[in-house]
């Protein structure tokens, strides 16, 4: 299924198949009812991103199941079909909810360029939840940014791979007065070794055999926005002079060309390297290090952000059912645990994947641990050292700590949930919670 999820309720067998063949064929996924009875079932189930229906069924009527819909779920995109259409009924289901009303027999390619238009417009959501909300370390990371978002001052994010740099990246640049600008991300270690001159700076025509005109480079692009280079640590070390230069002067020159152009753009670094040692190997330059190494932010790893781990399992999931055109399954408590348990080598990237194949695969109902890891393998992170003495308080204070960890992720990183769930008042969960390191406290 490459398109919007519709679930079409028509109990006319004719013109119900004669729909989901054109709605199939111009790429939409297609649930069919046949009756008010059906339709309940199949809602029960399904995420529609929108819904077709007649007005009179068999059993029922599309009216009365859509009502009851909405006041459950909310509103859907919904577009009535009838052929005993009046203006008064019109009316009733637009106030009702429904998007559209069209009367049989309608204009099959009219009513399909409409629903084209619903799914173009459904692509435009709301802006996402705070991605450096939940934890303590994660919230200081986000107001960093956010002051840093108010200066031109480079800055330079570091982390492993799928910690989220770019989503950082695309924080800062949204946090501040170039968010209606350019954001204009660069993988350097993608680039072609003999295109990422001008690919970078742009070319002017001639400037080298296929050049047969001139091109804007990504620097050029930015236009007063956001340049983002990932992977910095690769940048060939011909084009970390012309970077160098940009920084210092805010000038550039084109392949090939003698204009001089300004740069009215901030940049952002990022990369999971230690550019100090690629320095002493003399893979990097001091300057560039220098010059980059203004505002440096460490981006934790997952396995660090133990109180996070629930609230993204959780915010995962839906997204993934979403896009699967269904309800989001419960979150197992053994699958909680196995996160929890988990090292999360890939992070960020490799939960999202994770829980999308899950979602896809496993049950309607309830995720559980071996639909996060079907070979059973699950990356635990390195046993802590045992105290010499190894005493029960010791003991004791390594039983709480994993009991706070796991009630964090449950009620998705809540003091005051998790507190009620472990039966201590706030103020108690706050200072065990610094005691132990929990949350980076």
């Amino acid at each position: 299924m490459s398109g919007a999820l519709i679930l079409l309720v028509e109990d006319d067998a004719t013109l119900g198949a004669s729909l989901r063949q054109r709605l199939e064929l111009e790429g939409f996924g297609v649930s069919w009812a046949r009756s008010a009875t059906e339709a309940r079932t199949l809602l029960a189930s399904l995420q529609p991103a929108i819904i077709l229906s007649d007005i009179r069924l068999p059993d029922g009527d599309g009216e009365t199941v859509m009502r009851s819909h909405f006041d459950r779920n909310g509103l859907v995109p919904t577009i009535f079909m009838t052929a005993f259409g009046d203006i008064d009924q019109a009316v009733r289901l637009v106030r009702a909810g429904a998007l559209n009303y069209v009367t049989k027999p309608f204009d099959l390619d009219q009513l399909i360029e409409e629903l084209q238009n619903i799914t173009r417009r459904s692509l435009v959501k709301e802006a996402p939840a705070d991605p450096f909300a939940n934890s303590p370390a994660m919230r200081e990371i986000g107001q960093m940014l956010k002051r840093a978002a108010a200066t031109d001052m480079p800055v330079l994010l570091l982390g492993e791979t799928g910690t989220g740099k770019e989503v950082a990246a695309r924080y800062l640049h949204a946090s501040g007065p170039r968010a209606s600008a350019q954001f204009v991300p660069v993988n350097c270690g993608a680039l072609p070794a003999d295109l990422a001159d001008s690919m970078i700076f742009g070319h002017e025509r001639g400037s080298f055999t296929g050049a047969v005109g001139a091109h804007r480079g990504f620097v050029e692009e930015t236009e007063g926005g956001t340049l983002f280079l990932d992977e910095i640590g690769d940048l060939p070390l011909p084009l970390q002079v012309k970077l160098l230069r940009v920084l210092e002067s805010r000038e550039y020159r084109r392949l090939g060309g003698s204009d001089t152009r300004n740069f009215n753009g901030r940049i952002v670094c990022a990369t999971n390297q230690d550019l100090a040692a690629l320095v002493a190997e003399g893979k990097f330059r001091e300057d560039l290090w220098f010059r980059i190494n203004v505002i440096t932010l460490q981006l934790p790893p997952l396995r660090e952000r133990g109180s996070d781990i629930g609230g993204l399992l959780k915010a995962f999931v839906a997204s993934a059912a979403q896009k699967a055109g269904r309800l989001p399954p419960e979150i197992g408590a053994e699958a909680i645990d196995a996160a929890l348990a988990h090292r999360w080598p890939g992070n960020i990237r490799e939960m999202i994947n994770r829980v999308d194949r899950a979602v896809a695969l496993g049950n309607d109902t309830v995720l559980t641990a071996r639909d996060l890891f079907p070979d059973g393998s699950i990356a635990r992170s390195e046993p802590r050292a045992q105290p010499v003495d190894d005493t029960l308080s010791a003991a004791r204070e390594a039983a709480e700590r994993a009991q706070i960890v796991s009630a964090l992720a449950k009620t998705d990183g809540s003091l005051k949930d998790a507190a009620e769930l472990l039966g201590v008042s706030r103020t108690t969960l706050w200072d065990k919670m610094r005691r132990y390191g929990v949350g980076d406290q």
